[in-house]
């Protein structure tokens, strides 16, 4: 036990966990049990049995450790343990003690065998178990409400049955009826063997990272077997133990010497039983872990589903929204173009009939309509783009030669210089929203710099993305419309749709690729996977 206590305090430490505090007061505890041991061992191998012992002094010694451990540990759960709770485990655990109490009493009147100073050491044993025994109470009370884990059921019962078994070790000394192989030692060493289980267990929690907290009373690894049938399972253990302990002290005549011959088979029926009902609990946890795996499963699967088809209504919803708000702004800026085309028209109608297409007024004229169609035709490109939803054609593509494809397609003002480098990667896309996005970028420098300037478009790669940034001299962005460029329906400027930017973004995330932009200069980034699966 001793050697599991000194690993378990030294991984809690190395973890940095907020136990280990606690657990070096334990290892101290049980250092001082084992210390008491060996001297008892001394003892034995020179057929002396003296009592009060150097030995009881290091037994006893131990006591306040482990009452300081159980409340360092009760300390998350300080705050639920009422005053009632309190009273009833102090009242329950020091009834517990007035019977050794009035033994004790009684010997000193009538034993002349034992001095006062053996007959105090001997009461001093169920009297700092009584006072161990109240976190012992809280703890397990606390347990009864909640679901408990192995490592704290077994650990609380062990220290319950070793305090029983120092009352038992009491009345066994105050008559002088102690010996080698009494009952009680079988139940010292029962509850050994649930105090060495339960640290051996707690250790294996040290293995699991996942566990975020492993903290007294607060372990995450809860199983419906233990809650309904560990306590049930180790107080019918208990009281077995109990039963066999006080037959097998009043069938057989204190004053005759219990041998081997009779507490070896009862101890090994006890360590049988204890662990045949261990393994019948593990079996069953993994099976119940296993359930609720698969039961988590389906439930993952479901609510994935589930989310699946919320987000495609969400986004249908959106969709439908954005459509009625942009038939509103389409009216208003498809206005004004018409207009401008209607008057054109008009006034060339009411040109003389030898006017020629040549003159400057007529020719000044189709410029606008020209542009006023243009004007028109961007726009309904836009809406178009962002509404179309089809499924992606996919092909391997030249990047850069979609790039300068792009560029062709584009009426490029005089004043403004587009630079293309001449790294080049290939990718699998759908060419025709790739270019009506690019289309989009290009347009948007263009329009960031109406005095005139440069646009630089690089074009990098690694193993798995194409990066291609889109560089102006424009004035920069606001930095409080930056958030919000691709939005839908946002615009900066008198004359747009609002949905150029928020279409590219929504063809470079159907692309799984991602968009960004960021000031000094201008930069619009597009990251695309070079090999994208349909």
């Amino acid at each position: 036990m001793l050697g599991i206590s000194i690993i378990l305090t030294l991984k809690l430490f190395k973890q940095g966990n907020s136990r280990f505090n606690a657990f070096v007061f334990f290892t101290i505890g049980a250092s001082l049990w084992f210390i008491a041991e060996q001297i008892w061992t001394i003892y034995d191998v020179y057929h002396t049995d003296p009592f009060p012992s150097i030995a009881d002094i290091f037994y006893l010694s131990a006591y306040p450790f482990f009452i300081i451990f159980f409340l360092i540990s009760l300390k998350p759960i300080r705050k639920n343990i009422s005053k009632k709770i309190w009273l009833f485990s102090f009242i329950l655990s020091f009834a517990f003690c007035i019977p050794s109490i009035i033994a004790c009493l009684d010997s000193l009147q009538t034993n002349d065998s034992l001095d006062v100073t053996a007959k105090s050491i001997a009461l001093s044993y169920p009297i700092l178990s009584s006072f161990q025994l109240v976190p012992v109470v809280v703890g397990i009370m606390f347990l009864a409400k909640k679901d408990v884990s192995y490592f704290w059921m077994l650990l609380l019962f062990g220290f319950l049955i070793y305090c029983i078994s120092d009352t038992f070790f009491l009345f066994s000394q105050l008559n002088n009826s102690y010996y080698d192989g009494h009952p009680v030692d079988v139940m010292y060493l029962y509850s050994f063997t649930f105090l060495i289980y339960a640290l051996y267990n707690r250790l294996k929690l040290t293995n699991n990272s996942d566990i975020e907290s492993q903290e007294m009373f607060t372990d995450k690894i809860k199983f419906e077997t233990i809650t309904k049938f560990g306590i049930p399972l180790t107080l019918m253990m208990f009281s077995l133990i109990v039963i066999i302990s006080l037959i097998s002290a009043f069938y057989y005549n204190f004053d005759n010497q219990f041998s081997a011959d009779y507490v070896v088979p009862g101890v090994i029926v006890m360590i049988t039983i204890f662990f045949a009902i261990i393994f019948i609990l593990n079996k069953n946890m993994t099976r119940f872990v296993q359930m609720k795996t698969k039961e988590l499963e389906e439930q993952k699967n479901n609510l994935t589903h589930i989310i699946d088809k919320k987000t495609q209504d969400l986004l249908k919803a959106e969709r439908l929204s954005t459509i009625g708000e942009l038939s509103g702004r389409l009216a208003h800026d498809l206005r004004n173009p018409l207009s401008v085309i209607k008057i054109s028209l008009d006034l060339l109608k009411q040109s003389p009939a030898d006017t020629k297409i040549s003159d400057d007024v007529t020719t000044k004229r189709l410029e606008l309509i020209e542009s006023s169609v243009e004007r028109i035709s961007h726009q309904i490109d836009d809406v178009l783009d962002y509404v179309r939803n089809s499924p992606l054609k996919l092909s391997k593509r030249s990047i850069r030669k979609i790039i300068l494809g792009s560029i062709e397609k584009i009426s490029i003002p005089h004043n403004i210089k587009i630079l293309v480098s001449d790294s080049d990667a290939e990718i699998n896309c759908d060419y025709i929203k790739i270019d009506a996005a690019f289309i989009n970028l290009i347009l948007n420098s263009i329009q960031a710099n109406p005095e005139g300037g440069t646009i630089e478009i690089k074009i990098k790669s690694d193993h798995d993305n194409v990066v291609v940034d889109f560089i102006d001299s424009g004035s920069g962005i606001p930095d409080e419309v930056m958030d919000k460029l691709f939005e839908p329906l946002f615009t900066t400027k008198q004359q747009g749709t609002g949905l150029g930017l928020a279409s590219c973004k929504n063809i470079v995330e159907l692309h799984k690729g991602k968009i960004t932009v960021k000031n000094n200069p201008t930069t619009f980034t597009v990251r695309l996977p070079k090999n994208l699966e349909s």
